[in-house]
């Protein structure tokens, strides 16, 4: 709808070109004010971490400059300009917002940036540590996350509240924004510390999901009718038929969100490989004390597991031989004993 209340500039009313892709911005206020406090405050604790003698790669803050330039232009550029007039164009940047951009921002380590400077309990891990967004970052449900979102987008009425206006697409935009870091911090974050076995499971559960993605896309790209009533009416003069503009969105749906699967599955299957020697040289580790003691011949605090417990019990020892706990060696009854 092109009433005013859903577009704060007019919409182009040419056909997109190579060049629109950097000519034509449109503003998202909501995202404007929340890249705005995230460069604000990444600089603030860069400055800190200086002050501080505290060493940081400079690759990390180019890759993060990238991932919020990319923000940027998903939220604010042709996507935006483009994206409540075309299906499609509305559809990419969706999923921008949810499968790469966040990959892009979190894999300068955001996180661990601020543990360092401000400690362990600074507020940003307490918020991931709260009962709700462990249960969203466990591997069990984070996956599952995108295929659920995109159904919502699409046939749960979020997609429709996302065109209503430029303000309420902001919130939708922040959304998939906030949902995807916290789908992409266990895959990149070098101070995650899960056991093998739960990034295993996360694995296990990322191949279900590349299965669950299809649905959304085959659903969107054979369906007979509009979902979004805003890309039926009003449609500029150059645009396809609306139904047709709908099978583009679905098949981009389709096809984007089982290829950008496979960066999520190996980066999941390299952090499960790490995850699994953390483990084994922790266990190692173990191993090579408790046989440090052993070899001191000093005491160990728990006696191993295998050796039966009653022969370390000073009340039984003298009845089943040895002063050490160790049972004597008896003869076979059929012969004598020496």
């Amino acid at each position: 709808m092109d009433d005013g209340r859903v577009h704060s500039f007019a919409s182009p009313t040419s056909a997109p070109s190579g060049g629109s892709l950097l000519t034509e911005w449109r503003p998202d206020y909501v995202m404007i004010v929340v890249v705005a406090i995230l460069a604000i405050a990444y600089l603030r604790t860069r400055r800190r971490a200086a002050t501080q003698g505290i060493a940081w790669a400079r690759h990390r803050d180019i890759v993060f400059w990238v991932g919020v330039a990319a923000t940027v232009w998903t939220t604010n550029g042709f996507p935006q300009a483009r994206g409540f007039q075309l299906m499609w164009v509305w559809m990419t940047q969706e999923l921008l917002l949810l499968l790469i951009v966040p990959i892009v921002i979190m894999s300068a380590q955001p996180v661990s940036l601020v543990t360092t400077v401000h400690g362990p309990d600074n507020l940003l891990a307490r918020a991931l540590r709260t009962r709700t967004l462990r249960f969203l970052g466990s591997p069990l449900v984070s996956p599952v996350l995108v295929p659920v979102l995109c159904m919502l987008l699409i046939f749960g009425g979020l997609g429709s509240f996302a065109v209503s206006s430029v303000w309420a697409g902001g919130v939708v935009h922040l959304l998939l924004l906030a949902v995807g870091a916290l789908i992409a911090l266990p895959l990149v974050n070098t101070d995650d510390q899960r056991s093998s076995l739960a990034v295993g499971l996360s694995l296990a559960v990322g191949f279900v999901e590349l299965i669950l993605d299809a649905f959304p896309g085959i659903a969107l790209r054979f369906q007979t009718h509009m979902t979004l009533v805003h890309f039926a009416v009003n449609r500029p003069a150059f645009s396809p038929v609306a139904i047709d503009d709908q099978h583009v969105a679905g098949g981009i749906l389709w096809v984007v969100a089982e290829v950008l699967d496979l960066p999520f599955l190996i980066l999941a299957a390299t952090r499960w490989i790490k995850a699994d020697a953390r483990d084994a040289a922790r266990v190692d580790a173990e191993l090579d004390a408790r046989q440090h003691w052993d070899a001191a011949g000093e005491a160990v605090a728990d006696p191993p597991v295998d050796r039966p417990w009653w022969l370390d019990d000073p009340a039984l020892q003298d009845r089943f031989g040895g002063h050490k706990g160790v049972a004597p060696v008896r003869p076979p009854s059929d012969q004598p004993a020496d």
